[in-house]
């Protein structure tokens, strides 16, 4: 089986998310593409087979080293960034994730673009529990997004953004209904328009390095507040990463560049 591992929302080698997509020729058990994900040790593994039935769609699953989860946008970004490699000219590359969720990429100039629904927030009081595995006394607004299961925090202080050191293990038991947490605050640099964190314990994950799927949401909220179309987020993990994004009609369209690192074969 053909595997590429490649850094996302990143124009250089070794920042950004890693991502592994693997190709299938044919469908294998859930247990093998587990102990895949795990051997490859990556935050997550795409598995994309071609979708007999469907012109031109693919079949992607993802897989962290713990579990099967719904969705992925980092590891999308890969896939679709693969698949133009593999298949010269492909510009729109569409996904269908096992919810059933169909996803459309467009490449070009080293950017993948993928279109996602736009979600809202609904308010959601952070439990004191949760700020202290934060290690924060307190925030300027939260909320709850169902569809994604996670958390907004919005801080006041890029400074606490960056700094913040999260105890996952008092994470994981202050809350047994969520999957993911996003800090964000207004950037202090120019360059960009937010910032942001994100940290999921729960699907295996302490701190994601770069999140594609919450901007779906962060895409929106930044708009209202800064009265901007498009937009410019840095994640601010120790591998850090650039994320475009832009919200129009119920959409929500995030870009990021792409650098292949590797390739190889697993045999099975």
């Amino acid at each position: 089986m053909q595997f590429f591992i490649t850094d996302t929302f990143t124009s250089k080698q070794f920042s950004g998310n890693p991502a592994a997509v693997c190709i299938l020729d044919q469908p294998l058990d859930d247990s093998i593409l587990l102990s895949v994900a795990g051997e490859l040790n990556l935050p997550v593994t795409a598995f994309i087979e071609k979708t007999t039935g469907e012109p031109g769609a693919n079949s992607i699953r993802y897989f962290t080293i713990t579990k099967e989860i719904p969705a992925c946008g980092h590891a999308t970004l890969a896939a679709a960034a693969t698949i133009a490699d593999l298949r010269p000219g492909s510009k729109e590359i569409v996904f269908r994730t096992i919810e059933g969720v169909v996803i459309k990429a467009i490449t070009g100039d080293g950017i993948v673009t993928l279109a996602y629904p736009e979600y809202q927030l609904k308010n959601f009081p952070v439990s004191p529990q949760l700020l202290e595995s934060l290690g924060i006394k307190g925030y300027k607004t939260a909320g709850f997004c169902s569809e994604l299961e996670t958390v907004f925090i919005e801080l006041d202080s890029p400074a606490l953004i960056r700094s913040v050191q999260p105890d996952f293990q008092k994470m994981l038991v202050s809350s047994d209904s969520i999957k993911e947490i996003v800090i964000t605050s207004v950037s202090d640099n120019k360059q960009y328009d937010f910032l942001l964190r994100s940290f999921c314990p729960w699907i295996g994950i302490n701190e994601d390095p770069v999140t594609g799927s919450v901007h779906s949401v962060l895409a929106g909220f930044w708009k209202q507040k800064l009265k901007k179309d498009k937009l410019k987020a840095y994640q601010a993990s120790a591998r850090g990463g650039e994320v475009y994004v832009s919200a129009a009609d119920n959409k929500v369209f995030i870009a990021g560049n792409t650098v292949k690192v590797l390739t190889g074969d697993i045999f099975i």
